[in-house]
């Protein structure tokens, strides 16, 4: 049993990095990540206080946030996650670390298992083009998350996708693995 951790900036290129490692990998693992909390919510909690919603800090960035309901969601979806990992399948994470709690409720919940924490970075203007170029995200949402999604976190590994392929950062991260 083990986790691929991957953390970054919406729009850093996990979800492509997962893929390509599930396609590497010598033994299947399993993807799920943050994304999979958000869909969960039923409809009438998303963009609402108490479940997730998109606010404004007081220097004007974007940010994801979540109400009581958002947060028991997210803390759940990092039990099932580790669920899976302790009854012995090899999960890749997919996730955006939005807060200090979240990721010290990480450390909790993955505590018996063997984690390979990945720091997916990316630089700033790269991620807004990348941004807007989806068609699918908030504008801002990358911009920000970009100095709170890795302030809490340490990693035994970062890529940088702004010039690097999704193929060759995974590509990275297996070599590391087998290190």
């Amino acid at each position: 049993m083990s986790v691929i951790f991957l953390n970054g900036c919406t729009s850093a290129g996990k979800s492509s990095i997962a893929k390509s490692l599930q396609a590497l990998l010598p033994r299947p693992h399993l993807l799920t990540g943050i994304a999979d909390a958000f869909a969960m919510l039923p409809p009438a909690l998303h963009n609402t206080p108490d479940g997730f919603f998109f606010d404004r800090t007081e220097a004007g960035l974007i940010r994801l946030n979540f109400g009581a309901f958002g947060l028991a969601t997210l803390k759940a979806h990092q039990q099932s996650a580790a669920a899976l990992a302790t009854a012995g399948m090899d999960v890749i994470l997919d996730e955006v670390i939005l807060s200090k709690d979240l990721w010290d409720h990480w450390q909790i919940v993955l505590a018996d298992v063997d984690v390979f924490w990945v720091g997916v970075l990316c630089d700033l203007e790269e991620l807004e083009r990348r941004e807007v170029a989806r068609g699918d995200r908030v504008h801002g949402q990358a911009r920000g998350q970009y100095d709170i999604v890795h302030k809490h976190a340490t990693y035994d590994l970062t890529v940088d996708t702004t010039q690097q392929t999704s193929e060759a950062c995974a590509g990275l991260i297996c070599d590391a693995l087998q290190k």
